[in-house]
């Protein structure tokens, strides 16, 4: 596919869309999938046939919002504040997988 490519944001309108994300994912690309396209239905055989190849790259996937995912390396660090109160005196959220 793509090899100086390092994201994906990807917005598939059909189940069979996901053979394509699947392939950024097996070459260790973070990808962003808005599912908000498809019906609950297809959005769970999304993520069925996603967890496969996240399984075998070893790779995370967070949920960002309402029907949005993100598929992330195993090879790479994030920050997920997306869980955080809003008050600067608790302790920093920690890195996963540093």
């Amino acid at each position: 596919m793509a090899d100086n490519i390092d994201i994906v944001f990807f917005k598939p309108k059909k189940f069979e869309d996901c053979v394509i994300c699947a392939g950024y994912i097996k070459e260790d690309k973070i990808v962003n999938m808005n599912l908000s396209q498809l019906d609950d239905n297809d959005s769970r055989r999304v993520l069925d046939y996603i967890a496969g190849a996240i399984f075998i790259t070893k790779a995370e996937i967070v949920n960002v919002g309402n029907k949005i995912f993100c598929s992330i390396p195993s090879n790479r660090n994030f920050l997920n504040e997306m869980n955080r109160e809003s008050s600067h005196d608790e302790e920093e959220e920690e890195i996963v997988r540093g």
